[in-house]
């Protein structure tokens, strides 16, 4: 083998040819066309949230519990109607996005409700959410 072999021209006209032979092939030219189209795909940031954007309450106006009410108390209680139960415990933030409700405050048990959509409008709040199974709610204020 000689020194710089791999530089010579017989090896940049292998390359060459190689590199028609690809963009020549109908399947690789769909896979490249798929990776820039699904790096082109926007991603939607995660919805932010503040503890006063939540505190008070809410009306459940679509999803599995119609008309229930969720109160979030500025101390981090919180109650729970849904049609004739009601629950209680504590409540806090995390992330920005994510309650987190406590139902029995001497245990680690909780369920996350995640902020999917929150829009402010002038008489009204609206805020959707998602359950931890898939399932999701809209709440309004």
């Amino acid at each position: 083998m000689r020194p710089f072999e791999a530089y010579s021209l017989y090896g940049a006209g292998n390359r060459l040819r190689d590199a028609v032979e690809f963009s020549s092939d109908p399947m690789a030219a769909a896979l490249v066309a798929s990776v820039i189209l699904f790096a082109a795909i926007p991603t939607p940031t995660p919805v932010r949230v503040m503890l006063k954007d939540l505190v008070g309450m809410w009306v459940t106006v679509a999803g599995d519990c119609s008309r229930g009410q969720h109160l979030f108390g500025e101390n981090g209680k919180y109650k729970k109607w849904c049609f004739d139960s009601i629950s209680e415990g504590e409540w806090f933030l995390s992330g920005g996005n994510k309650i987190i409700l406590r139902h029995d405050p001497k245990t680690a048990d909780a369920e996350i409700i995640t902020v999917v959509g929150f829009e402010r409008y002038a008489d009204h709040t609206v805020l959707d959410v998602r359950y931890q199974n898939g399932s999701r709610e809209k709440w309004m204020k």
